[in-house]
């Protein structure tokens, strides 16, 4: 038996233009979504999707060509099978910390540049 899960997007960080971004980007690429029932319009769920690694990329891309390095797609580390969308300035003051060679994610400043210095190394 395959059990589908659901992924959500949470763009409660995005103002109106990156929202926009968004949205016409899961538009154009044809990805299924509905409406939350509780007419929460920060979360978007991505009903029929299951691959949240192509989402992220999906996004990322979209964002990345709108408006250079200013936002993330990643992971919340806290809810499963859900993308957040954060300003770069802004992700470090929720305990996230991200590598700037290859995206990973750390919870602190530390982890983050002791792995950074493995980037250097090859």
């Amino acid at each position: 038996m395959i059990i589908s899960m659901a992924i959500k997007v949470d763009m409660s960080y995005l103002s109106s233009n990156i929202r926009k971004i968004i949205l016409n980007t899961i538009e154009n690429k044809s990805i299924s979504q509905k409406q939350s029932n509780n007419n929460n319009s920060d979360i978007i769920i991505l009903d029929s999707e299951t691959d949240i690694q192509k989402i992220k990329e999906i996004l990322q891309y979209a964002l990345t060509k709108n408006r250079p390095n200013d936002y993330i797609v990643t992971e919340n580390m806290e809810e499963e099978n859900e993308i957040a969308i954060l300003k770069n300035g802004d992700i470090e003051q929720l305990g996230i910390y991200i590598c700037s060679h290859c995206g990973m994610l750390f919870k602190s400043d530390v982890q983050r540049t002791i792995h950074q210095r493995i980037h250097y190394l090859f």
